[in-house]
Protein backbone atom coordinates (compact mmCIF):
# COMPACT_ATOMS: atom_id res chain seq x y z
CA UNK A 1 0.00 0.00 0.00
CA UNK A 2 1.34 3.30 -0.70
CA UNK A 3 2.53 5.44 1.97
CA UNK A 4 2.23 9.17 1.52
CA UNK A 5 3.88 11.99 3.48
CA UNK A 6 2.76 15.43 2.48
CA UNK A 7 5.42 17.97 2.84
CA UNK A 8 4.04 21.17 4.16
CA UNK A 9 5.85 24.23 3.31
CA UNK A 10 3.46 27.34 4.61
CA UNK A 11 4.60 31.15 6.00
CA UNK A 12 2.67 30.72 9.17
CA UNK A 13 1.86 28.30 11.66
CA UNK A 14 -2.37 28.97 11.28
CA UNK A 15 -1.52 28.19 7.57
CA UNK A 16 0.84 24.90 8.46
CA UNK A 17 -1.94 23.28 10.52
CA UNK A 18 -4.40 24.59 7.56
CA UNK A 19 -2.31 22.61 5.25
CA UNK A 20 -2.02 19.28 7.81
CA UNK A 21 -5.86 19.20 7.72
CA UNK A 22 -6.31 19.43 4.10
CA UNK A 23 -3.32 16.33 3.58
CA UNK A 24 -5.34 14.44 6.79
CA UNK A 25 -8.90 14.80 4.53
CA UNK A 26 -6.97 14.25 1.32
CA UNK A 27 -5.43 10.86 2.53
CA UNK A 28 -1.91 11.83 3.24
CA UNK A 29 -0.29 9.30 5.93
CA UNK A 30 1.91 11.21 7.28
CA UNK A 31 2.93 15.11 7.42
CA UNK A 32 6.22 16.87 7.56
CA UNK A 33 6.95 20.61 8.35
CA UNK A 34 9.33 22.45 6.48
CA UNK A 35 10.03 24.43 9.44
CA UNK A 36 12.86 26.11 7.41
CA UNK A 37 10.27 27.41 4.89
CA UNK A 38 8.49 29.58 7.52
CA UNK A 39 8.59 33.26 7.69
CA UNK A 40 10.22 32.73 11.04
CA UNK A 41 9.98 30.02 13.70
CA UNK A 42 7.11 30.16 15.82
CA UNK A 43 7.27 30.18 19.43
CA UNK A 44 4.47 28.07 20.54
CA UNK A 45 3.63 24.73 18.40
CA UNK A 46 0.50 23.65 20.63
CA UNK A 47 -1.56 23.89 17.99
CA UNK A 48 0.22 20.99 16.48
CA UNK A 49 -0.58 18.72 19.20
CA UNK A 50 -3.83 17.72 18.39
CA UNK A 51 -3.13 16.37 14.94
CA UNK A 52 -3.48 12.86 14.95
CA UNK A 53 -1.47 11.70 11.76
CA UNK A 54 2.27 11.15 12.64
CA UNK A 55 4.55 14.16 12.18
CA UNK A 56 7.83 15.02 10.74
CA UNK A 57 9.67 18.13 12.04
CA UNK A 58 12.43 19.26 9.59
CA UNK A 59 14.58 22.39 9.65
CA UNK A 60 16.41 21.72 6.20
CA UNK A 61 19.57 23.63 5.66
CA UNK A 62 20.67 25.41 2.53
CA UNK A 63 23.39 23.43 1.54
CA UNK A 64 20.85 20.23 1.16
CA UNK A 65 18.28 21.99 -0.92
CA UNK A 66 16.14 23.89 2.14
CA UNK A 67 16.32 27.55 3.88
CA UNK A 68 17.56 27.13 7.16
CA UNK A 69 21.19 28.92 7.85
CA UNK A 70 20.67 29.08 11.71
CA UNK A 71 23.11 27.61 14.41
CA UNK A 72 23.29 24.38 15.59
CA UNK A 73 21.96 25.61 19.14
CA UNK A 74 19.22 27.19 17.55
CA UNK A 75 18.47 24.61 15.94
CA UNK A 76 18.71 21.75 18.66
CA UNK A 77 16.58 24.13 20.98
CA UNK A 78 13.27 23.96 18.02
CA UNK A 79 13.41 20.45 17.57
CA UNK A 80 13.45 19.94 20.92
CA UNK A 81 10.07 22.18 21.50
CA UNK A 82 8.86 20.40 18.08
CA UNK A 83 9.37 16.82 20.30
CA UNK A 84 7.19 18.50 23.08
CA UNK A 85 4.92 19.25 21.09
CA UNK A 86 4.13 16.12 19.93
CA UNK A 87 6.19 15.22 16.47
CA UNK A 88 7.07 11.52 16.03
CA UNK A 89 10.48 11.88 13.78
CA UNK A 90 13.20 14.88 13.73
CA UNK A 91 14.76 15.25 10.32
CA UNK A 92 18.41 15.21 10.59
CA UNK A 93 20.67 15.45 7.84
CA UNK A 94 23.77 12.96 7.36
CA UNK A 95 26.64 15.60 7.75
CA UNK A 96 25.31 17.59 10.65
CA UNK A 97 27.32 18.19 13.55
CA UNK A 98 23.49 17.16 15.67
CA UNK A 99 24.71 13.06 14.79
CA UNK A 100 27.31 12.87 17.48
CA UNK A 101 24.90 14.13 19.92
CA UNK A 102 21.59 13.96 18.91
CA UNK A 103 20.40 10.62 20.83
CA UNK A 104 21.47 12.38 24.04
CA UNK A 105 19.73 16.13 22.64
CA UNK A 106 16.98 14.92 20.66
CA UNK A 107 15.25 11.75 23.03
CA UNK A 108 11.69 11.09 22.87
CA UNK A 109 11.25 11.29 18.95
CA UNK A 110 12.51 8.90 16.37
CA UNK A 111 15.21 10.37 13.74
CA UNK A 112 15.07 10.34 10.13
CA UNK A 113 18.68 10.09 8.95
CA UNK A 114 18.55 12.35 5.43
CA UNK A 115 21.15 12.68 2.72
CA UNK A 116 20.60 14.70 -0.25
CA UNK A 117 22.51 14.99 -3.30
CA UNK A 118 21.61 17.89 -5.29
CA UNK A 119 23.71 17.07 -8.39
CA UNK A 120 23.30 13.41 -9.36
CA UNK A 121 22.98 10.32 -8.33
CA UNK A 122 25.66 8.19 -7.33
CA UNK A 123 26.54 4.21 -7.86
CA UNK A 124 24.24 1.61 -6.37
CA UNK A 125 27.20 0.78 -3.95
CA UNK A 126 27.54 4.39 -2.24
CA UNK A 127 23.90 4.55 -2.29
CA UNK A 128 24.24 1.58 0.10
CA UNK A 129 27.01 2.55 1.88
CA UNK A 130 24.63 5.86 2.92
CA UNK A 131 21.61 3.81 3.69
CA UNK A 132 23.32 1.60 5.66
CA UNK A 133 25.36 4.14 7.64
CA UNK A 134 22.31 5.54 8.57
CA UNK A 135 20.35 2.31 9.74
CA UNK A 136 23.21 1.41 11.47
CA UNK A 137 23.86 4.64 13.73
CA UNK A 138 19.94 4.00 14.69
CA UNK A 139 17.96 5.87 12.76
CA UNK A 140 15.24 5.96 9.90
CA UNK A 141 18.05 6.05 6.41
CA UNK A 142 16.52 8.40 3.81
CA UNK A 143 18.41 9.38 0.40
CA UNK A 144 16.99 11.57 -2.15
CA UNK A 145 19.11 12.07 -5.36
CA UNK A 146 19.16 14.12 -8.52
CA UNK A 147 17.96 11.78 -11.41
CA UNK A 148 20.04 12.75 -14.64
CA UNK A 149 19.91 9.56 -16.89
CA UNK A 150 18.42 6.05 -17.07
CA UNK A 151 21.56 5.11 -15.80
CA UNK A 152 21.05 7.04 -12.56
CA UNK A 153 17.71 5.56 -12.45
CA UNK A 154 19.30 2.38 -13.10
CA UNK A 155 21.44 2.98 -9.87
CA UNK A 156 18.58 3.90 -7.27
CA UNK A 157 16.02 1.08 -8.19
CA UNK A 158 18.55 -1.54 -7.57
CA UNK A 159 20.38 -0.08 -4.77
CA UNK A 160 16.15 -0.22 -3.58
CA UNK A 161 16.25 -3.54 -4.67
CA UNK A 162 19.05 -4.62 -2.32
CA UNK A 163 18.52 -2.72 0.31
CA UNK A 164 14.81 -4.42 0.71
CA UNK A 165 16.45 -7.64 1.32
CA UNK A 166 17.68 -6.58 4.66
CA UNK A 167 13.63 -5.82 5.79
CA UNK A 168 15.16 -2.78 7.27
CA UNK A 169 12.98 0.26 6.53
CA UNK A 170 14.74 3.35 4.23
CA UNK A 171 13.45 5.84 2.37
CA UNK A 172 14.48 6.37 -1.21
CA UNK A 173 13.63 8.42 -4.01
CA UNK A 174 14.88 10.16 -6.72
CA UNK A 175 14.15 13.99 -7.32
CA UNK A 176 13.95 15.69 -10.93
CA UNK A 177 11.50 14.70 -14.21
CA UNK A 178 13.60 11.18 -14.29
CA UNK A 179 12.84 10.68 -10.23
CA UNK A 180 9.23 10.82 -10.55
CA UNK A 181 8.54 7.45 -11.28
CA UNK A 182 10.20 6.19 -8.17
CA UNK A 183 7.48 8.39 -5.91
CA UNK A 184 5.25 6.67 -7.86
CA UNK A 185 6.35 3.68 -7.18
CA UNK A 186 8.21 3.85 -4.01
CA UNK A 187 6.50 0.17 -2.56
CA UNK A 188 9.02 -1.59 -5.71
CA UNK A 189 11.92 0.78 -4.65
CA UNK A 190 11.78 -0.68 -1.18
CA UNK A 191 10.94 2.78 0.46
CA UNK A 192 9.07 3.21 3.50
CA UNK A 193 7.45 5.80 2.22
CA UNK A 194 7.26 8.49 -0.47
CA UNK A 195 6.97 12.57 -0.33
CA UNK A 196 3.90 14.56 -1.79
CA UNK A 197 3.02 18.05 -2.03
CA UNK A 198 -0.45 19.44 -0.40
CA UNK A 199 -1.08 20.66 -3.88
CA UNK A 200 0.53 21.27 -7.84
CA UNK A 201 2.63 24.87 -7.26
CA UNK A 202 3.61 24.08 -3.48
CA UNK A 203 6.31 21.27 -4.03
CA UNK A 204 9.22 21.13 -1.92
CA UNK A 205 11.69 19.27 -3.96
CA UNK A 206 11.61 18.43 -7.85
CA UNK A 207 9.69 16.04 -9.43
CA UNK A 208 7.54 16.01 -6.34
CA UNK A 209 3.77 15.40 -6.94
CA UNK A 210 0.52 16.67 -5.14
CA UNK A 211 -1.33 14.11 -2.94
CA UNK A 212 -4.40 13.31 -5.25
CA UNK A 213 -2.20 12.46 -8.12
CA UNK A 214 -0.27 10.03 -5.63
CA UNK A 215 -3.49 8.73 -3.94
CA UNK A 216 -4.88 8.10 -7.33
CA UNK A 217 -1.84 6.86 -8.53
CA UNK A 218 -1.97 3.84 -6.06
CA UNK A 219 -3.20 1.68 -8.69
CA UNK A 220 -2.66 3.75 -11.61
CA UNK A 221 -0.74 3.12 -15.44
CA UNK A 222 2.62 4.50 -15.68
CA UNK A 223 3.91 5.04 -19.53
CA UNK A 224 6.23 6.82 -21.29
CA UNK A 225 8.69 7.47 -24.11
CA UNK A 226 11.69 6.40 -24.28
CA UNK A 227 14.20 7.95 -27.03
CA UNK A 228 16.95 10.72 -27.90
CA UNK A 229 16.20 13.68 -28.38
CA UNK A 230 12.69 14.04 -26.70
CA UNK A 231 11.99 17.54 -26.08
CA UNK A 232 10.37 17.51 -29.34
CA UNK A 233 7.73 15.09 -28.42
CA UNK A 234 3.86 15.91 -28.42
CA UNK A 235 3.29 12.07 -26.70
CA UNK A 236 3.36 13.45 -22.99
CA UNK A 237 0.53 15.79 -23.60
CA UNK A 238 -1.51 13.34 -25.84
CA UNK A 239 -1.40 10.21 -23.59
CA UNK A 240 -1.97 12.75 -20.41
CA UNK A 241 -5.13 13.81 -22.03
CA UNK A 242 -5.94 10.97 -22.91
CA UNK A 243 -6.02 9.44 -19.67
CA UNK A 244 -7.99 12.62 -17.97
CA UNK A 245 -10.53 12.11 -20.92
CA UNK A 246 -11.21 8.74 -20.25
CA UNK A 247 -11.19 9.44 -16.71
CA UNK A 248 -8.01 7.03 -15.82
CA UNK A 249 -5.47 7.19 -13.41
CA UNK A 250 -2.22 7.19 -15.26
CA UNK A 251 0.80 9.56 -16.04
CA UNK A 252 3.35 9.49 -19.25
CA UNK A 253 6.54 10.51 -18.73
CA UNK A 254 9.78 10.92 -20.87
CA UNK A 255 12.78 8.64 -20.27
CA UNK A 256 15.88 10.48 -22.34
CA UNK A 257 17.58 7.16 -22.92
CA UNK A 258 21.21 6.68 -24.55
CA UNK A 259 22.17 3.42 -26.51
CA UNK A 260 23.92 2.05 -24.19
CA UNK A 261 20.90 2.62 -21.68
CA UNK A 262 18.28 0.75 -23.14
CA UNK A 263 18.56 -2.76 -21.57
CA UNK A 264 19.07 -0.93 -18.15
CA UNK A 265 15.56 0.77 -18.88
CA UNK A 266 13.84 -2.32 -19.79
CA UNK A 267 15.32 -3.75 -16.32
CA UNK A 268 13.77 -0.74 -15.16
CA UNK A 269 10.36 -1.26 -16.55
CA UNK A 270 9.73 -5.09 -15.06
CA UNK A 271 11.04 -4.09 -11.06
CA UNK A 272 9.29 -0.71 -11.39
CA UNK A 273 6.10 -2.26 -13.16
CA UNK A 274 5.80 0.44 -15.62
CA UNK A 275 3.49 -0.53 -17.71
CA UNK A 276 4.18 0.50 -21.05
CA UNK A 277 6.54 2.67 -23.28
CA UNK A 278 6.86 4.29 -26.47
CA UNK A 279 10.05 3.99 -28.75
CA UNK A 280 11.28 6.17 -30.61
CA UNK A 281 14.70 7.13 -32.47
CA UNK A 282 17.40 6.16 -32.53
CA UNK A 283 16.13 2.76 -30.21
CA UNK A 284 13.22 0.84 -32.74
CA UNK A 285 15.93 -1.84 -33.72
CA UNK A 286 18.24 -2.06 -30.87
CA UNK A 287 15.49 -2.32 -28.06
CA UNK A 288 14.19 -5.78 -29.44
CA UNK A 289 17.12 -7.93 -28.16
CA UNK A 290 15.77 -6.81 -24.64
CA UNK A 291 12.35 -8.02 -24.78
CA UNK A 292 10.94 -11.14 -24.15
CA UNK A 293 8.84 -11.13 -27.08
CA UNK A 294 8.11 -9.38 -30.31
CA UNK A 295 4.71 -9.81 -31.88
CA UNK A 296 4.85 -10.73 -35.37
CA UNK A 297 4.13 -7.78 -36.99
CA UNK A 298 6.51 -6.22 -35.30
CA UNK A 299 8.99 -8.83 -36.25
CA UNK A 300 8.15 -8.63 -40.00
CA UNK A 301 9.03 -4.33 -39.33
CA UNK A 302 11.88 -5.38 -38.12
CA UNK A 303 11.22 -2.63 -35.25
CA UNK A 304 9.19 -1.96 -32.24
CA UNK A 305 7.62 1.14 -31.40
CA UNK A 306 5.68 0.33 -28.45
CA UNK A 307 6.41 -2.06 -25.43
CA UNK A 308 3.79 -3.95 -23.44
CA UNK A 309 4.04 -4.77 -19.33
CA UNK A 310 2.49 -7.97 -18.98
CA UNK A 311 2.94 -8.98 -15.65
CA UNK A 312 7.18 -8.35 -15.94
CA UNK A 313 6.77 -10.09 -19.81
CA UNK A 314 8.26 -7.15 -22.23
CA UNK A 315 6.48 -7.56 -25.29
CA UNK A 316 7.25 -5.36 -28.26
CA UNK A 317 4.78 -4.18 -31.06
CA UNK A 318 4.32 -2.29 -33.69
CA UNK A 319 2.10 0.58 -34.10
CA UNK A 320 3.63 2.59 -36.66
CA UNK A 321 2.39 0.16 -39.50
CA UNK A 322 -1.51 0.71 -38.46
CA UNK A 323 -0.73 4.80 -37.44
CA UNK A 324 0.61 4.85 -41.36
CA UNK A 325 -2.50 2.57 -42.99
CA UNK A 326 -5.07 4.77 -40.92
CA UNK A 327 -3.49 8.09 -41.79
CA UNK A 328 -3.69 7.45 -45.40
CA UNK A 329 -7.23 6.16 -45.16
CA UNK A 330 -8.22 9.08 -43.42
CA UNK A 331 -6.38 11.12 -46.29
CA UNK A 332 -8.58 9.08 -48.84
CA UNK A 333 -5.46 8.33 -50.41
CA UNK A 334 -5.00 4.41 -52.26
CA UNK A 335 -1.69 3.04 -52.60
CA UNK A 336 -2.50 0.04 -54.29
CA UNK A 337 -0.25 -0.99 -57.76
CA UNK A 338 1.19 2.98 -56.88
CA UNK A 339 4.76 3.64 -57.37
CA UNK A 340 6.11 4.81 -54.18
CA UNK A 341 9.29 5.85 -52.79
CA UNK A 342 10.39 5.58 -48.74
CA UNK A 343 13.30 8.34 -48.24
CA UNK A 344 15.02 6.70 -45.30
CA UNK A 345 15.77 2.97 -43.99
CA UNK A 346 15.81 3.08 -40.22
CA UNK A 347 12.70 1.88 -38.07
CA UNK A 348 9.80 4.18 -38.88
CA UNK A 349 10.90 3.54 -42.79
CA UNK A 350 10.66 -0.05 -42.21
CA UNK A 351 7.03 0.48 -40.88
CA UNK A 352 5.87 2.14 -43.80
CA UNK A 353 7.40 -0.35 -46.29
CA UNK A 354 5.45 -3.20 -44.64
CA UNK A 355 2.40 -1.17 -45.00
CA UNK A 356 3.34 0.15 -48.14
CA UNK A 357 3.60 -3.69 -49.16
CA UNK A 358 0.88 -5.01 -47.65
CA UNK A 359 -1.28 -2.30 -49.30
CA UNK A 360 0.15 -3.41 -52.78
CA UNK A 361 2.33 -0.40 -53.56
CA UNK A 362 5.51 -0.78 -56.01
CA UNK A 363 8.28 -0.03 -53.25
CA UNK A 364 11.43 1.84 -54.30
CA UNK A 365 13.82 2.71 -51.22
CA UNK A 366 16.35 5.49 -50.96
CA UNK A 367 18.83 6.38 -48.34
CA UNK A 368 22.43 8.08 -47.32
CA UNK A 369 23.50 4.52 -47.06
CA UNK A 370 22.86 2.73 -49.97
CA UNK A 371 23.68 -0.66 -48.30
CA UNK A 372 21.01 -0.28 -46.00
CA UNK A 373 18.44 1.07 -48.60
CA UNK A 374 19.64 -2.21 -50.05
CA UNK A 375 19.03 -4.39 -47.57
CA UNK A 376 15.79 -3.40 -46.92
CA UNK A 377 14.66 -3.63 -50.50
CA UNK A 378 15.15 -7.05 -50.25
CA UNK A 379 13.23 -7.18 -46.82
CA UNK A 380 10.67 -6.06 -48.26
CA UNK A 381 10.89 -7.03 -51.87
CA UNK A 382 11.50 -3.27 -53.14
CA UNK A 383 14.05 -1.85 -55.27
CA UNK A 384 17.01 0.42 -53.76
CA UNK A 385 18.01 3.28 -55.70
CA UNK A 386 20.71 6.24 -54.90
CA UNK A 387 19.68 9.60 -53.86
CA UNK A 388 20.69 11.26 -56.81
CA UNK A 389 18.81 8.69 -58.98
CA UNK A 390 15.67 8.80 -57.06
CA UNK A 391 15.64 12.71 -57.76
CA UNK A 392 14.54 11.75 -61.48
CA UNK A 393 11.70 8.51 -60.52
CA UNK A 394 8.20 9.33 -61.21
CA UNK A 395 6.72 8.24 -57.79
CA UNK A 396 3.12 8.53 -56.94
CA UNK A 397 3.85 8.24 -53.07
CA UNK A 398 6.80 9.30 -51.74
CA UNK A 399 7.26 9.22 -47.58
CA UNK A 400 10.42 10.60 -45.72
CA UNK A 401 10.80 8.53 -42.98
CA UNK A 402 14.23 10.60 -41.98
CA UNK A 403 14.69 13.07 -38.92
CA UNK A 404 15.67 15.57 -41.30
CA UNK A 405 13.49 18.66 -41.00
CA UNK A 406 12.80 17.66 -37.58
CA UNK A 407 12.85 20.04 -34.73
CA UNK A 408 16.66 19.82 -33.30
CA UNK A 409 17.61 18.61 -36.66
CA UNK A 410 19.00 20.05 -40.16
CA UNK A 411 16.11 22.23 -41.93
CA UNK A 412 16.78 20.98 -45.15
CA UNK A 413 15.22 18.75 -47.24
CA UNK A 414 16.21 14.93 -47.36
CA UNK A 415 16.12 14.31 -51.46
CA UNK A 416 16.00 17.28 -54.21
CA UNK A 417 12.82 18.91 -54.75
CA UNK A 418 12.98 17.38 -58.34
CA UNK A 419 10.98 14.55 -57.30
CA UNK A 420 8.18 16.62 -56.53
CA UNK A 421 5.42 17.01 -59.34
CA UNK A 422 1.10 17.53 -59.26
CA UNK A 423 -0.87 15.11 -58.50
CA UNK A 424 1.22 12.98 -55.53
CA UNK A 425 0.28 12.07 -52.48
CA UNK A 426 3.51 13.16 -50.16
CA UNK A 427 3.61 11.95 -46.38
CA UNK A 428 6.26 13.34 -43.46
CA UNK A 429 6.17 11.39 -40.66
CA UNK A 430 8.16 14.09 -38.81
CA UNK A 431 5.67 15.84 -36.83
CA UNK A 432 7.28 18.85 -35.22
CA UNK A 433 7.28 20.80 -36.86
CA UNK A 434 3.96 20.46 -38.41
CA UNK A 435 5.07 21.57 -41.95
CA UNK A 436 8.80 20.33 -42.15
CA UNK A 437 10.46 21.88 -45.44
CA UNK A 438 10.03 18.40 -47.06
CA UNK A 439 5.93 18.78 -47.05
CA UNK A 440 6.25 22.74 -47.71
CA UNK A 441 8.00 21.89 -51.00
CA UNK A 442 5.82 19.26 -51.93
CA UNK A 443 2.82 21.47 -51.92
CA UNK A 444 4.74 24.25 -53.71
CA UNK A 445 4.97 21.87 -56.37
CA UNK A 446 1.04 21.15 -56.44
CA UNK A 447 1.66 17.73 -54.36
CA UNK A 448 -1.43 16.57 -52.33
CA UNK A 449 0.13 16.26 -48.54
CA UNK A 450 -0.05 14.44 -45.27
CA UNK A 451 0.97 15.52 -41.31
CA UNK A 452 2.91 13.80 -39.66
CA UNK A 453 0.70 14.29 -36.74
CA UNK A 454 -2.12 11.67 -38.16
CA UNK A 455 0.11 8.97 -38.27
CA UNK A 456 1.48 10.18 -34.79
CA UNK A 457 -2.27 10.61 -33.50
CA UNK A 458 -3.08 6.85 -35.01
CA UNK A 459 -0.60 5.23 -33.72
CA UNK A 460 -1.16 6.87 -30.29
CA UNK A 461 -4.38 5.60 -30.29
CA UNK A 462 -3.43 1.70 -31.12
CA UNK A 463 -0.34 2.13 -28.41
CA UNK A 464 -2.81 3.33 -25.29
CA UNK A 465 -5.27 0.84 -25.89
CA UNK A 466 -2.79 -2.30 -26.20
CA UNK A 467 -1.49 -0.93 -22.52
CA UNK A 468 -4.95 0.08 -20.79
CA UNK A 469 -7.55 -1.68 -22.92
CA UNK A 470 -9.46 1.36 -23.89
CA UNK A 471 -9.07 3.58 -27.14
CA UNK A 472 -9.20 7.74 -26.92
CA UNK A 473 -11.28 9.93 -29.31
CA UNK A 474 -8.88 11.01 -31.91
CA UNK A 475 -10.14 15.00 -31.33
CA UNK A 476 -8.42 14.12 -27.45
CA UNK A 477 -4.88 13.79 -28.91
CA UNK A 478 -5.12 16.08 -31.60
CA UNK A 479 -6.57 18.76 -29.59
CA UNK A 480 -3.66 18.06 -26.95
CA UNK A 481 -1.57 18.39 -29.57
CA UNK A 482 -2.76 21.84 -31.20
CA UNK A 483 -2.61 23.12 -27.30
CA UNK A 484 1.39 21.93 -27.65
CA UNK A 485 2.20 23.90 -30.96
Amino acid sequence: MMHVCVSVAEATLGEVVKAIQSAQQMGADLAEVRFDRMERLPEDLSPLKNIDIPKIATLRSKTHGGEWDGGVEAKVRFLRRAIRAGFELIDIEDDSPLMQTRNRELRGADHIISHHDLITTPSTSKIIELMLHGSAVGGLPKGAFTVNTVTDLHNLVTAGKLLAMTNRRFILLGMGELGEVTRLRHQRMGSYLTYASLNPGKETAPGQLDVATMKSMEKGIIVGIAGNPLDHSYSPAMHQSAFAHLGIAGRYLRFPTAENEVEMLMENMRDLEINGMNVTIPHKESIMEYLDKVDDAAQKVGAVNVVVNREGRLIGRNTDVSGLAQAFQAAGADVEGKRSLIIGAGGAARACAAFLQGAGAALTITNRTHARAEKMARDFSGHAVKLEEAKSGEFEVIVNCTPIGMEGFPSELPIAPEVFRPGQVVMDVIYNPEITPFLAEARARGAKTILGKEMLIYQAMDAFEAWTGQRPPYEVMDKAIRAEQ
